[in-house]
């Protein structure tokens, strides 16, 4: 085998290794980010590089004096309400306890990346607010019960920030330059007329 096959071959062998070896991971994505106060916010909670999803649990805190908790649903990486079973064990002000959701029936687990809820909030002022996983349990199709999966929570942020106001004033209206222009051509004509009359009285 040439080189450059040999060199190909351990590409490939490594690219799949590491495709292999991904570790899941769960974020939040925010929209829109930022938000503004007194607005409705979306949270997503999803999954990346999971294989064999078949069940799974966590908790997610905020700050309850930033966001007030509006509404849930589930995402649609398990699969719609005939596939997977989606609930939260208690949505109280700051903290949602034991968001949980799973795959129905005997099938095998999900695999690939996608949402697995949605949170809806109230903004209620400006500020950040932190977004902080925890309770992550994550579990596949294995007949045992022990199939747990390495899910590596990475905590996210929610900011709400005012619109900014450009300011004004700095630059003349259409009609403050006209009188500038009105105002140069007077004082030009002004000047012409001195300068005449001195060179007549001469």
């Amino acid at each position: 085998m040439t080189s450059w096959k040999k060199f190909l071959a351990a590409s490939v062998l490594a690219a799949g290794c590491a495709q292999a070896w991904a570790v899941p991971t769960l974020t939040t994505v925010v929209t829109p980010a930022p938000a503004t106060p007194g607005s409705t916010v979306s949270v997503a909670v999803n999954i990346a590089d999971i294989a064999d999803l078949y069940a799974y649990n966590f908790s997610l805190s905020f700050n309850a004096s930033l966001l007030q908790l509006t509404g849930y649903s589930a995402g649609a990486f398990l699969g719609g309400p005939d596939d997977a079973y989606f609930g939260v064990a208690d949505a109280s002000a700051g903290l949602l306890s034991y968001v949980y959701g799973g795959v129905t029936g005997p099938d095998a687990g999900i695999s690939g990346s996608g949402t697995l809820a949605t949170f809806t909030f109230q903004t209620l002022g400006s500020g950040t607010s932190a977004l902080n996983f925890s309770d992550v349990l994550f579990l596949n199709s294995s007949p045992d019960g022990n199939g747990d999966i390495a899910v590596t929570a990475v905590n996210g942020t929610l900011a709400v920030q005012a619109p900014v106001t450009p300011p004004t004033g700095d630059v003349p209206e259409p009609a403050s330059w006209m009188l500038i222009g009105v105002g140069l051509v007077a004082a030009g004509a002004l000047r012409r007329r001195r300068v005449s009359t001195a060179a007549a009285m001469a």
